[in-house]
């Protein structure tokens, strides 16, 4: 069969697809599962009024789905974690149009998950020509693959993109046996701060309770959505996500997604949410109804460290930005998202600003490595 485009996954029947279009990631990140891309569209995440206009480039044969690239096309750059809001400007000074383009990205998640699912021959023979056909038909100012992993940079390489790095916070799982075992590895001083820190949740006599996705009521998922509204008007957002979407999340990704509930003399007061996949845990949105020192680095630091050591997850992703991680034992590594631009001076003008933009990072890290948190040995 030719390569197809859907407009949306559904098109796919769930019954038919769902596990075969899972089990073209390697990793089972939930991220770029069947389940979760059918949340955002029944959510309303991605669609009309969103931002974010899903393509579905995919090759199958009669019974077996062999490839898939998920592709938006974008008349903004909300939600995409890889700011390119200058080079919006630019265009604009110059009389440009730089929406609509097309993005390959996790929708609203800085997260770093594979962008081109399945076959990679397949994918580089027959699905990227595809989209390179696509996108130079149609009137797109550029192509974005943000978060992409160090096995697709040949494929996008071959699209005649440039590389732009970027950097998050991680956290590494060191075969610790238990949360004082990770305290160890930190300096005193470090060690010392976490401890009062924590210590202080307990002194408020806060309970905190996890809850699997299969065992999530309706109260607890609206309880957590409050939380997440509040989070949002305290940063002067926008809610992208609905709460439909979350519950369908959670009901769809039931062994993947977690719910942490904080409450105090019984009543919720804070709540965070996490995903899993084999090997990592995504720590996402969080919010509370009450403020309490030090109970965000306890929902979003701590408890996720103490989770990924007890389940021995290697790594722990708790979003973007946040210095405050670094102090707490976060390491910074290297993320990478690769771009191409129709227009060539604009292509060759953006190109260099990355390359400079590479070096500065790199002198950041050299920086960083002299401010470890960790013992030396």
């Amino acid at each position: 069969m030719p390569c197809e485009i859907l407009q949306s996954i559904q098109n796919l029947p769930r019954i038919d697809y769902a596990y075969q279009w899972n089990a073209l990631s390697k990793d089972d990140n939930p991220f770029v599962s069947y389940q979760f891309f059918e949340s955002l569209e029944k959510g309303k995440c991605v669609g009309e009024k969103s931002g974010w206009y899903p393509l579905y480039f995919i090759k199958r044969t009669e019974t077996t789905l062999l490839a898939a690239i998920v592709v938006y096309i974008k008349t903004d750059s909300y939600g995409e974690f890889i700011f390119d809001w200058e080079w919006a400007r630019a265009y604009q000074q110059y009389g440009l149009n730089y929406y609509p383009k097309l993005t390959l990205a996790v929708p609203y998640s800085p997260i770093s998950a594979p962008k081109l699912l399945g076959d990679l021959s397949i994918i580089q023979k027959e699905l990227l020509p595809e989209l390179a056909g696509f996108y130079k038909k149609e009137n797109f100012s550029g192509i974005h693959a943000l978060f992409t992993n160090k096995a697709e940079e040949g494929p996008f390489k071959a699209l005649n993109s440039f590389k732009r790095d970027s950097f998050q916070y991680h956290w590494h799982n060191k075969n610790y046996q238990d949360f004082e075992d990770y305290l160890c590895a930190l300096r005193k001083n470090k060690r010392k701060n976490i401890k009062k820190e924590r210590k202080s949740i307990r002194d408020a006599s806060i309970e905190i309770e996890w809850i699997k996705g299969a065992d999530t009521k309706k109260e607890d998922v609206s309880f957590f959505y409050k939380c997440y509204l509040t989070t949002i008007e305290k940063k002067w957002s926008q809610a992208y996500l609905t709460k439909s979407f979350f519950q369908e999340l959670f009901s769809s990704l039931p062994k993947q997604t977690h719910l942490l509930i904080a409450r105090k003399n019984q009543k919720p007061i804070a709540s965070a949410l996490y995903l899993t996949s084999k090997t990592t845990l995504y720590g996402r949105y969080w919010g509370c109804i009450e403020n309490i020192e030090f109970l965000h680095f306890e929902l979003c630091i701590y408890q996720g460290i103490d989770f990924a050591i007890k389940n021995q997850l290697n790594i722990f992703e708790a979003g973007a930005q946040g210095e405050h991680k670094r102090l707490r034992g976060f390491s910074p590594v290297k993320t990478q998202s690769w771009h191409t631009l129709k227009n060539k001076e604009f292509h060759i003008a953006i190109q260099k600003f990355c390359l400079q933009e590479k070096e500065y990072i790199k002198n950041l890290f050299h920086d960083f490595e002299k401010e470890s948190p960790y013992r030396r040995l």
